[in-house]
């Protein structure tokens, strides 16, 4: 079967009329895909991803507070009377297992939201890319989008890079059935000469703010390859933790 990919580099990019009809993967390496992936790893019985801190703090008292935490951040840095923000060290089995997550972060939920109209959003990372390519090779969309969650609307490195070896990943698996659009191609040759990913996260103008605000501890984990092999995939805005999802 043939795949059309397109990659877009900023959440922006991504319409209503983009989205419908593809398969989505939100890449926000730093931190928002990262920190989900470890949440789900940890045994989180679901994640809401919204779009703002208003939004999050609405959607609150609807939810047993005992089971829910608010989570997140804004410029990085966690919002104040949030439980936790968007380091995915905090995310341990001990703090958010069986819990309910509202997670509003600066780029990365925002971009969750923005895909809704697709027939499926799955979030990937460096921490789980080879699974993400496996999932989209077993689930075989005629259409796929990539969308980088970027930084306040400009591209942002690692999750270019991310998604050029993910877009690398497919094409061997595809061979010559793949049809890329530009930014795809790009990002595929930029990956190709950028190897080091610990590197690649440690140059990015995200990653220096990050740096700068004391989470060098966040770069290091987030530059891991294929540390997990689970997709946690967004439906109907919500997340299901590992135990009650069908993707492993």
């Amino acid at each position: 079967m043939k795949m059309n990919l397109r990659l877009y580099v900023a959440a922006d990019a991504l319409t209503e009329a983009r989205a419908k009809g593809t398969h989505v993967v939100v890449i926000d390496v730093l931190r928002a895909s990262s920190t989900i992936v470890q949440a789900y790893e940890s045994g989180v019985e679901r994640i809401i991803p919204v779009d703002g801190v208003e939004e999050a703090t609405r959607l609150l008292p609807t939810l047993d507070r005992d089971k829910a935490l608010l989570c997140g951040e804004q410029e990085g840095m966690k919002v104040d009377g949030f439980d936790l923000g968007n380091s995915p060290l905090e995310y341990t089995s001990t703090a958010v297992g069986g819990k309910t997550l509202v997670l509003s972060t600066t780029n990365g939920t925002t971009a969750m939201v923005r895909a809704a109209a697709s027939d499926e959003i799955a979030v990937g990372c460096f921490l789980n890319l080879k699974a993400v390519i496996a999932h989209l090779v077993s689930a075989e969309p005629e259409r796929v989008s990539i969308l980088c969650a970027g930084t306040n609307g400009l591209l942002s490195l690692e999750d270019f890079v991310c998604a050029g070896l993910m877009v690398d990943g497919l094409l061997e698996a595809y061979r010559n059935e793949l049809t890329l659009n530009d930014a795809a191609v790009a990002a595929r040759l930029l990956a190709g000469s950028m190897t080091d990913i610990a590197k690649v996260i440690s140059q990015s103008s995200h990653g220096q703010y990050l740096r700068d605000l004391g989470f060098e501890k966040d770069l290091d984990f987030c530059s891991r390859l294929d540390l997990y092999s689970s997709v946690p995939t967004v439906v109907d805005g919500r997340i299901k933790g590992r135990e009650q999802s069908s993707h492993r």
